[in-house]
């Protein structure tokens, strides 16, 4: 009795051990599983690339539309050439077909208003136009539509039409334009103010007549920045802004689309989040701050507190992260490649990544832009340069190679440059020998350098989708950055953004302020993005690269009647998606369309059909 008591309790004892081993072997099994990066699947793309060779770029599908827009300007008076790139690239982008004229050459004759639907002013000194400004305001007095996009000079020609500007009276100070505060029912992200970088007095002083409406202010004195009236049948609105750089596109093309009785431009919808270097090998740098914060190392900080941070954030606000990644951080240009014999970085968090939805590009075989040595970095970087675009080449193959043989259910299309930094060389290469590329996805604005690659959204000559970012990093707040955003979601209805895994790791960059703090900033962003456009699509890299094409060759034509407008739309594929303004009337039923309610009178249109009539309600 007493032997067979012992024997029951050995037998309970070995199979409760035996259930833990099995408990501890099957998390084992997980843990390798998912760090062997098995259980994930390629992306499924909601919208995927069109052909290469079946895209037209902006320029080409614009050529031979009808010209409705008139534009004036004067190239001898101060701040006009500025003023004139920007709106050529604006028009451009929102499919208004233009002709420009420069009023300051001797034989010019203006040509006869009448022949066009809108008038675009860049000309702050209106005595140069004589005459000829009291018959242009003629035009819009029997319906025309003109927008002042200048600050205007106190003139006596200024002074003779003010009254039909919607100017009480006006002196000769000029304001601080500090910052502005776009009305909220005017602009996505209106009703907050966003701060100017190297502000300077360059608002006209004006008193404005009761019938103007005011569309943006300055946030210190509540000076008049955007401001429209009627005029008889017409329109008349005026820019008093005098800041004529990228970053306030979105603020003019809002500022145009008042005119008319509607509105109506293509727009990408996307929102696309970059992890540049991501998957690579875990970064050197000072580990100093996470050390401070988490006492962990920066391999166990990457796995177990910022990847899981960025994937709950990813799960509140719906992103779909893209990483671009590079092989290794040699400096070595000038050998053959070699391949990366520490794959378990890439296979784990590259399998995370596409189980989250997200994407795979390229940032590089190592961290050295594409560049040969005829680009001088003038001490700016420590970067080396290629020997040959053979050498370019044969680094980009190898680097696709080892995408494919790691993460073989990837295909990765988007390239990003390092530092943003690509040659003309560089360029060609990628369009002429590396065809897996579809998409380079640089920069948006300028530093001051001939070094970065400074894109406009759209479609290149050979097919590459040029889809630069915008903003960057976690302080994304009352920055300029904030306001290239805002500007950007009313321009081309888009964001583009892009963070560091070893921002941590550096204090220019964030580094002594800590991840909480970083992590703060990047969802206050993203709460900002999430109230100001809600229903902006998500996207990854490649899916915003489908849309830009689309959006890129799209034209439109808006025919306006009493009852309905009607909207022809030019090189159509499958969908578009497009702003409509409905400055006089109110939109109802849509065929082949359907039509969300953005802000004030701006809609954001999904069509479906080359051609989309809107009803107007109680017509």
């Amino acid at each position: 009795m007493k032997l067979r008591f012992l024997s029951k309790l050995k037998q309970f004892r070995w199979s409760k051990l035996l259930l833990i081993w099995l408990v501890f072997l099957l998390i084992a099994g997980v843990l390798f599983a998912e760090r062997c990066g098995i259980k994930y699947a390629s992306t499924n793309f909601k919208i995927d690339y069109l052909s290469r060779t079946s895209v037209l770029p902006a320029q080409n599908a614009l050529f031979g539309q009808p010209v409705t827009n008139l534009l004036l300007y004067d190239s001898t008076q101060d701040n006009v050439s500025e003023a004139k790139k920007q709106f050529d690239q604006i028009l451009l982008d929102m499919k208004v077909s233009t002709q420009a004229v420069d009023i300051s050459k001797s034989s010019t004759l203006l040509p006869d208003f009448s022949n066009y639907k809108t008038v675009v002013v860049l000309v702050p000194d209106l005595d140069v136009l004589g005459q000829d400004l009291i018959t242009l305001m003629n035009w819009a007095q029997q319906g025309g539509s003109i927008l002042f996009a200048m600050t205007p000079s106190k003139t006596s020609y200024f002074d003779v039409i003010s009254l039909k500007l919607g100017v009480l009276s006006s002196s000769w100070n000029y304001k601080l334009a500090e910052s502005i505060v776009p009305a909220e029912e005017f602009m996505l992200g209106g009703g907050q103010r966003y701060e100017f970088s190297d502000p300077f007095e360059s608002a006209l002083s004006v008193s404005l007549r009761e019938e103007a409406t005011v569309h943006a202010r300055t946030g210190d004195e509540g000076t008049p920045l955007v401001w429209s009236v009627s005029l008889g049948s017409g329109r008349i609105v005026v820019d008093n802004i005098g800041i004529y750089d990228k970053i306030m596109r979105g603020i003019y093309a809002a500022s145009f689309s008042l005119l008319c009785d509607a509105t109506a431009y293509p727009v990408i919808n996307g929102s696309v989040f970059y992890l540049d270097d991501f998957p690579s090998p875990v970064p050197g740098g000072d580990g100093t701050y996470i050390r401070r914060d988490y006492s962990m190392s920066i391999s166990d900080f990457y796995s177990k507190v910022w990847w899981p941070d960025l994937v709950q954030l990813a799960q509140k606000y719906g992103v779909r992260f893209t990483g671009v990644m590079i092989e290794n951080y040699e400096d070595d240009t000038v050998d053959e490649p070699t391949r990366q014999k520490d794959t378990q970085q890439f296979r784990y968090f590259g399998s995370l990544l596409l189980r989250q939805g997200g994407e795979i590009g390229f940032h590089g075989y190592n961290h050295q832009p594409l560049v040969l040595p005829n680009t001088d970095y003038k001490d700016l970087y420590a970067y080396r340069q290629w020997p040959s675009e053979e050498a370019i080449t044969a680094a980009m193959e190898e680097l696709i190679e080892f995408q494919q043989t790691i993460l073989p259910y990837t295909n990765g299309t988007v390239y990003v440059p390092p530092s943003n930094i690509l040659s003309a060389e560089g360029r060609r290469v990628l369009g002429t020998k590396v065809p897996q590329i579809r998409t380079i996805a640089s920069t948006y604005f300028e530093d001051g350098t001939d070094l970065p690659y400074v894109q406009e959204f759209g479609v290149a000559a050979d097919g590459i989708v040029e889809q630069p970012r915008i903003v960057s990093g976690g302080m994304v707040g009352d920055t300029y950055m904030r306001l290239a955003a805002m500007s950007e979601l009313n321009m081309h209805y888009v964001s583009t953004h892009f963070m560091h895994p070893d921002d941590l790791l550096d204090e220019d960059r964030g580094a002594a302020e800590g991840w909480e703090v970083y992590k703060g900033g990047l969802e206050d962003y993203l709460k900002w993005l999430s109230t100001s456009a809600p229903d902006l699509r998500r996207q990854t890299g490649t899916e915003c690269s489908g849309a830009i094409q689309r959006y890129a060759q799209l034209t439109v034509a808006l025919d306006s009647t009493d009852t309905a407008w009607t909207l022809h739309l030019g090189n159509f594929i499958d969908e578009a998606w497009l702003f409509f303004r409905a400055n006089e009337g109110t939109p109802g039923r849509v065929t082949n369309g359907e039509l969300t309610h953005l802000t004030g009178d701006l809609y954001l249109l999904k069509a479906t059909a080359g051609t989309v009539h809107i009803e107007r309600k109680g017509a």
